[in-house]
C-alpha cells in the first residue's frame, strides 16, 4: 500500500504578497508531485531533488525551502517558515496532518554565497562554515541566545513564543535531543532512501493544478479502507450506497461526533461485516478505518431495502425534482425501481420530495420569517420597488408576529406599465403547500399582447378586505396617476365589493374613495359559467357569448339589443327562481360590464377575458406548493426572463423604419388590409372626409350579394369615426377606415394607438431587474424567529392536496353534455354504472319467484337472466324566451 503524499510546489520568479489571511502565493506556478513516505526523507535529499527538478546549478545557486504554517490560536493566519533541518521537516509534517495545514513547498532560488561551504555527506543536515560573522550574531551566541529571524523579534508578551519562528525551532530542537537521548538514537546513523523517481532531472511529470486539491474522493458504490470524506453526510450516503449495491442491510451500531460504525443486520447469525469511520482530533474530515466482508447469503429477491431511507431518496432525486418541480411521487418510485431494483412506498416518495423542497428553499416556517427580509433586499437591490407586509401579534407565541399578508411590485415592472395599455387583469390562485393561502396577481398587457407581471401578494384568503388591501396598493404603488385604468376580473363577491369601496368609499368600514376613475369589467368566462348555471343550456350560452361580441350593426351611441333568436315556447326556466326567461336574464346584467359593444370609451382595449392572468397562474402551477421564498424566487427569475427574451425579440426591429408596430399588430393590420380590398368607398362629405362604405356580405351566394353599409369619417385631428364602433372600442382602424384611408392617400397607421408601437414595446422591456442571490439564500432558520405563519391555516387534513382549481358549470358545458342516468334520474353517471344496481340481489340470491326471499335461482318460463335495455327518454326543452 503506497504512503505517497501529494505536495504542491510553488515555484517561479514571483513575489510573495500578503492579504487578510496572511501569505498570498497566487502569482506563483503551482505543480503537484507525490513524495513517498515523506517523514523518512531528510532536508538535503529534498533540496537536491528540488534543485534537479528546477534545473538549478548547485555550483552557482542554492535553494531555501519554505513551508506554509499557521501559528494563530484562533482561525488561520498563513506564513512562510524556512525548513532548516530534518527535525523541523518532521515537525512540520506531523502538525500539518493534525491541524489541516496544506502540504506545500515554496523553494526560493538565490545565488550561492562564496563564503559559505556546504557539506551534505553526513546525511542529516549540512555543516556550514562561516568565514565572516556579524557582531550581533557573535554576541547572541556568546549570551546563549537564539538568533531570531529578521522582522519577528521577541517583545516580552505572553505566549509570543508561539509566533516567533526561532523560539519554536529551538524548542523543537530540544525536544528532539531529549527523545534521541532516551531512545539511544542518533541522526548521524540515518540513511537516506531516495525513490527512483526522484532521480528524474526535470519536473516534466509535474501536473499544473488550476484548482484546489480535493482529497475526499471515493469510488462509486464502494467504501474502501482509507477513504476520506469531507462531511458526515457524504460519508453516510456513501455507506448507504455501498450497502444497497451489495443488496445487504445494516444497522447503526455507533454514531457520534467523532465515530460512525454500521454492522450487518445478520450479525447475530455470525456475519462480521462492519464499516468503521472516525474523525481524528484537529481534523476536518472523516477517514474509513475498518471495512470487512459479508459472510451471510442473500435470502432471495427482496422488494424493500431498509436503508433506502427518505434522506437517501432525497439525495438521489434532488436534481430531478429541482429541475422539474412538477415531478410526481410516482415518478420517484419508478426511478428508484429502475436504478436500485427496490421499491418504496408512495408516502416515502412524497416525504422525499418535501425534503428536497426544504433542502433547496428552506422550511415553510422559516420562509414566513425570512420573507420580510427577502423583500427588503429585493427593494434595496431594485431601487423604486415597493413591498409591504401586514402582521398581527401572536397569542400562542408572545413576542412573535403572525405574517398575514405580503405585497411586492418591482420597479422595472412599474416603469413598464407606463408604456402599456391601461388594462389590468386581476385574479387569484390558491397555495398548495403546508399552509393555506392565496396569491393575488395583477397582470398588464404590452403592445404585443404579452403578459407583464406587475404586482403580486400573499394573503390569507380571497375576501373583500384582502382584495381591497391589494388593489389599494396596486393603485398607490403601481398605477399612480395613470387615468381610466380598466380592471378585468371575475364576479367574485369580494372583488366586486372591494372595487366598489375603492371607487365610492365605504361609510360602514370608514374607507374613502381612492380610485374614482377606475373602470370595472367582467371576465366573459365566468359570465358564461353563471349563465350555464342558470339555464343548463349550451346553445343559449353560445348565443350569450355572441351577444357579448361587438356587432357591426350597432349604431353610435349603441342602442338596445335587438330581438334574440326565436326559440321554442317551451324554453321556460325551472319554476321557483326569480328570472325565468333568457331575455330577462341577459338584460338584467349591466351591459357595459360584459358587452364589448357597450364598453364605455373602449376601456377594455378589446380584451374580453382575464386569460392572461389565467395563463400566468397556470405557469405558476408547479411552484404554488413551495415555501414563500421559493415562490418569490420563481416570480423574480421568471420576470427577468420575460424582460430579457422580449427585449431581444423587439431589438432587431428598431433600426427598420418599415416596421412601425409589434408582431401582433403588424399581422393584424395585414389581415385587415386584405379584407378592406373587398370594400368600396363612396365619397359623401363636402368639407369632411366622410365616406359611405359598401361591404360585401360574407354569407351571400350567387350573383346577388346583399350589401352592408357603414359610414366613416376621418377627422382633421388624426382621429377617425366609424359606425361599426370598432376603432373606438379596439383603438385601431377597422377595415372600413382602412379602405377610406387608402382612398384619401392617408396611412392607416396613424389611427393605431401608440401603445402598439414598437417604441412602446421596446421601452416596456428595457428595464433591468437584479436578483437577491448575492445577499444570501434566505432559506435557513434564524436563531431569533420574529414572524410565524398563522397556525389556523395549517393543513391538517390527511390525503392528497388539491393542486387544480375546482371545475365549475362552465367547464362542464365545455366538456359536453352532463351525464344523467335514465334509471335514477341522477346526474354524473349513466344507467350502465348506476349505483342502485349494486343494491339489488344477484342471481344466486334470487329464488323461484325471482326475489331474494326464496334463496335460489329463478326457474321456469317467464323469467330471464337479462334485462332489456331501457328506452332512453328524449330530451325536451323547458325554457322560453
Amino acid at each position: 500500500m503506497s504512503n505517497k503524499q501529494i505536495f504542491q510546489v510553488y515555484h517561479g520568479p514571483r513575489n510573495v504578497r500578503y492579504g487578510p489571511t496572511g501569505v498570498d502565493l497566487s502569482d506563483f506556478i503551482v505543480s503537484e508531485r507525490g513524495i513517498d513516505r515523506p517523514a523518512e526523507r531528510s532536508v538535503p535529499s529534498i533540496k537536491g531533488w528540488l534543485m534537479r527538478g528546477l534545473r538549478v546549478d548547485p555550483q552557482t545557486s542554492d535553494i531555501t525551502i519554505n513551508v506554509i504554517v499557521s501559528r494563530a490560536t484562533e482561525g488561520f493566519y498563513w506564513e512562510l517558515m524556512p525548513v532548516q533541518n530534518s527535525r523541523v521537516w518532521r515537525w512540520y509534517l506531523e502538525n500539518a496532518l493534525q491541524r489541516g495545514w496544506p502540504l506545500a513547498l515554496v523553494p526560493f532560488v538565490h545565488p550561492k554565497d562564496p563564503g559559505v561551504q556546504t557539506n551534505m555527506d553526513d546525511g542529516e543536515e549540512p555543516s556550514v562554515e562561516v568565514n565572516e560573522t556579524s557582531v550581533e550574531e557573535v554576541n547572541a551566541r556568546e549570551d546563549g541566545g537564539v538568533v531570531a529571524p529578521v522582522g519577528i523579534q521577541p517583545g516580552g508578551v505572553a505566549d509570543e513564543g508561539e509566533t516567533v519562528g526561532a523560539i519554536v525551532d529551538e524548542m523543537e530542537r530540544e525536544d528532539s535531543d531529549n527523545e534521541r537521548v532516551k531512545e539511544g538514537d542518533s541522526s548521524d546513523d540515518e540513511t537516506d532512501i531516495n525513490p527512483a523517481e526522484w532521480a528524474s532531472e526535470d519536473f516534466s511529470g509535474l501536473i499544473v493544478s488550476e484548482e484546489d486539491s480535493v482529497r475526499w474522493e471515493f469510488k462509486e458504490n464502494e467504501v474502501i479502507q482509507g477513504a476520506i470524506y469531507s462531511r458526515a453526510e457524504d460519508m453516510k450516503e456513501a455507506v448507504k450506497h455501498f450497502a444497497v449495491s451489495l443488496h445487504r442491510e445494516f444497522w447503526v451500531a455507533k454514531s457520534n461526533r467523532s465515530q460512525y460504525e454500521v454492522r450487518c443486520v445478520k450479525e447475530k447469525y455470525g456475519c462480521p461485516w462492519r464499516v468503521h469511520v472516525y474523525k481524528g482530533k484537529w481534523k476536518d474530515y472523516w477517514t474509513v478505518s475498518v471495512v470487512t466482508k459479508h459472510t451471510c447469503f442473500l435470502p432471495g429477491v427482496q422488494k424493500y431495502h431498509r436503508n433506502i431511507t427518505c434522506a437517501f431518496v432525497a439525495s438521489e432525486m434532488y436534481a430531478h425534482v429541482i429541475d422539474n418541480l412538477t415531478y410526481e411521487p410516482r415518478s420517484i418510485i419508478r426511478h428508484i425501481e429502475e436504478t436500485y431494483k427496490y421499491t418504496i412506498s408512495y408516502a416515502k416518495a412524497w416525504r422525499a420530495k418535501q425534503k428536497i423542497i426544504e433542502m433547496r428553499f428552506g422550511t415553510y416556517e422559516a420562509s414566513y420569517d425570512n420573507l420580510p427580509r427577502l423583500l427588503g433586499v429585493i427593494e434595496e437591490r431594485n431601487p423604486g420597488s415597493s413591498y409591504e407586509v401586514k402582521k398581527f401579534p401572536s397569542i400562542e407565541h408572545p413576542g412573535k408576529s403572525v405574517l398575514q399578508r405580503a405585497f411586492l411590485a418591482l420597479h422595472a415592472c412599474k416603469m413598464a406599465f407606463v408604456n402599456c395599455r391601461p388594462v389590468l387583469c386581476i385574479d387569484g390562485t390558491f397555495l398548495t403547500g403546508k399552509y393555506r393561502g392565496q396569491i393575488l396577481t395583477a397582470i398588464g398587457v404590452d403592445g404585443n399582447n404579452q403578459v407583464l407581471p406587475l404586482a403580486f401578494a400573499f394573503v390569507e384568503s380571497e375576501n373583500t378586505d384582502s382584495w381591497y388591501w391589494f388593489l389599494k396598493l396596486v393603485k398607490t404603488k403601481v398605477v399612480g396617476m395613470k387615468p381610466n385604468v380598466c380592471l378585468i376580473h371575475d364576479r367574485h363577491a369580494g372583488i366586486l365589493r372591494a372595487i366598489g369601496e375603492l371607487q365610492f368609499g365605504s361609510m360602514e368600514r370608514g374607507y374613502p374613495g381612492v380610485w374614482e376613475d377606475v373602470q370595472s369589467r367582467w371576465w366573459m368566462h365566468h359570465m358564461g359559467a353563471n349563465f350555464f348555471k342558470q339555464f343548463k343550456n349550451k346553445e343559449l350560452m353560445n348565443i350569450d357569448q355572441r351577444a357579448a361580441a361587438p356587432s357591426t350593426a350597432v349604431a353610435d351611441p349603441p342602442q338596445a339589443l335587438g330581438p334574440l333568436p326565436t326559440d321554442s315556447p317551451t324554453l321556460v326556466r325551472r319554476i321557483g327562481l326569480e328570472i325565468r326567461k333568457f331575455s330577462q336574464w341577459i338584460l338584467h346584467e349591466p351591459k357595459e360590464k360584459w358587452a364589448k359593444a357597450y364598453d364605455t370609451g373602449g376601456a377594455r382595449y378589446g380584451i374580453m377575458t382575464t386569460n392572461l392572468a389565467e395563463v400566468y397562474n397556470w405557469v405558476m402551477r408547479g411552484v404554488r406548493g413551495l415555501p414563500l421564498v421559493g415562490i418569490v424566487e420563481f416570480i423574480l427569475h421568471g420576470t427577468c426572463r420575460y424582460f430579457r427574451d422580449r427585449f431581444q425579440a423587439v431589438l432587431p426591429s428598431m433600426p427598420n423604419n418599415s416596421i412601425l408596430f409589434g408582431a401582433f399588430m403588424q399581422k393584424k393590420l395585414e389581415e385587415l388590409r386584405k379584407k378592406a380590398m373587398k370594400h368600396r368607398a363612396l365619397v359623401q362629405g363636402t368639407q369632411q372626409h366622410r365616406f359611405e362604405i359598401l361591404c360585401q356580405d360574407k354569407a351571400g351566394r350567387g350573383i346577388y350579394r346583399k350589401r352592408v353599409k357603414q359610414e366613416c369619417v376621418l377627422k382633421a385631428d388624426g382621429t377617425c369615426h366609424c359606425s361599426c364602433a370598432k376603432p373606438k372600442l379596439l383603438h385601431r382602424p377597422c377595415t372600413h377606415v382602412i379602405a377610406v384611408a387608402a382612398e384619401c392617400g392617408i396611412p392607416d397607421a396613424v389611427y393605431v394607438s401608440q401603445y402598439f408601437s414598437k417604441q412602446a414595446i421596446y421601452h416596456t422591456w428595457s428595464g433591468e431587474i437584479y436578483g437577491f442571490g448575492i445577499a444570501g439564500e434566505f432559506t435557513e432558520t434564524n436563531d431569533e424567529v420574529l414572524n410565524i405563519p398563522d397556525p389556523s391555516k395549517l393543513r391538517g387534513k390527511a390525503g392528497r392536496r388539491r393542486t387544480r382549481r375546482i371545475r365549475n358549470d362552465m367547464d362542464e358545458s365545455e366538456a359536453g353534455r352532463v351525464k344523467r342516468c335514465s334509471k335514477c334520474d341522477e346526474h354524473g353517471h349513466t344507467y350502465k354504472h348506476c349505483p342502485k344496481d349494486k343494491e339489488k340481489p344477484s342471481a344466486a340470491e334470487a329464488g323461484l319467484s325471482g326475489s331474494a326471499a326464496d334463496g335460489a335461482r329463478p326457474t321456469g318460463e317467464g323469467t330471464t337472466s337479462t334485462r332489456p335495455r331501457p328506452r332512453r327518454r328524449r330530451a325536451t326543452s323547458s325554457y322560453v324566451v
